[in-house]
């Protein structure tokens, strides 16, 4: 009698065309889902992702392949909206880390998608951190006060130089025992940085195309890097705009930590910090003690949720 094949826990690290490179042990296998789909709570755009935990069957006639047939609950989640699948895009699970490459120029820096991820990696239980790539180049005063306002915000914030090696080794400290997803902007140099954290990886580095003043593709599917030097890094696609998911237009608010002193004041309850009358955010704003392009930057988001949830309600 042949014996029931065994199941195995693996890690997947890339999925590409439903195909999927899962690590058990020092194993890896080239899997397939089992069956036509996995059971989701919801519908995404991706059933697994790297960094997630599946349950693999490994094939009998061909060792180095396997059939996906569960995966393991997830910790956290990197989501994004994905407008061409109309669902939610999964980016990372089980990291620890969302770490925002941006760069002071070339490409320029866009402190309105940093506050997308930092809302991105809180919703999926996931601590940002900001790294100012490129910190050898000249940075504009406006660049360094939204810096310095991200700092006193509470968060994290690293400058450092691929090209110089600065910061280097204070962000392979920060990153040391967690796993950490990096997410950028095409062009802000998070390749090179993988490349110096991790000598020998080799990730292709993109130019810079002149007519729009950003980064080309270099990577262009998100994979899970677990290094010789005991880092784990997932590398994602370089984003160009960063659409929100799994997060509610009420919600919001919650992630812009500069409004937490102010949002019980206001006179509606629950108050969206919109068009309500004596809103004590849209009054901190209006007297300078919140940054008003934050507050631009929520009320793009806020827009931008209320119309995805139109569209996919009808």
């Amino acid at each position: 009698m042949t014996p029931e094949p065994v199941s195995l826990e693996a890690e997947v690290l890339y999925g590409i065309n439903s195909i999927y490179m899962v690590l058990a042990g020092e194993t890896r296998l080239q899997c397939r889902i089992k069956g036509k789909k996995l059971k989701e709570a919801q519908r995404s755009y991706n059933p697994i992702a790297p960094g997630d935990l599946v349950e693999v069957t490994p094939d009998a006639m061909s060792p180095n392949e396997g059939m996906i047939s569960d995966v393991v609950p997830r910790r956290t989640r990197l989501v994004r909206w994905n407008k061409k699948g109309r669902a939610p895009q999964i980016l990372a699970a089980n990291a620890d880390i969302a770490v925002c490459v941006t760069s002071p120029a070339a490409p320029p820096f866009r402190p309105r998608f940093i506050d997308r991820l930092i809302v991105a990696a809180e919703t999926g239980g996931l601590t940002p951190l900001v790294v100012m790539n490129k910190c050898d180049l000249p940075c504009a005063e406006r660049v360094s006060e939204r810096l310095t306002h991200y700092h006193r915000m509470g968060y994290q914030v690293l400058s450092c130089s691929a090209r110089t090696g600065e910061g280097v080794r204070e962000l392979a400290a920060i990153l040391r025992d967690r796993t950490a997803v990096f997410v950028g902007q095409s062009g802000v140099g998070k390749s090179s940085i993988l490349n110096v954290l991790a000598p020998g990886l080799h990730l292709r580095v993109g130019d810079l195309s002149q007519k729009h003043d950003r980064g080309n593709h270099t990577t262009n599917f998100s994979v899970l890097l677990p290094l010789e030097t005991g880092l784990r890094i997932i590398d994602t696609p370089g984003i160009r705009e960063l659409e929100l998911a799994e997060v509610l237009p009420e919600e919001v608010g919650f992630h812009f930590r500069d409004f937490a002193p102010y949002m019980q004041s206001c006179s509606y309850q629950p108050c969206l910090h919109d068009d309500e009358p004596r809103c004590a955010v849209a009054e901190a704003v209006q007297h300078g003690e919140i940054h008003a392009d934050r507050y631009e930057s929520y009320l793009r988001i806020l827009q931008e949720l209320r119309e995805t949830r139109k569209a996919a309600h009808g």
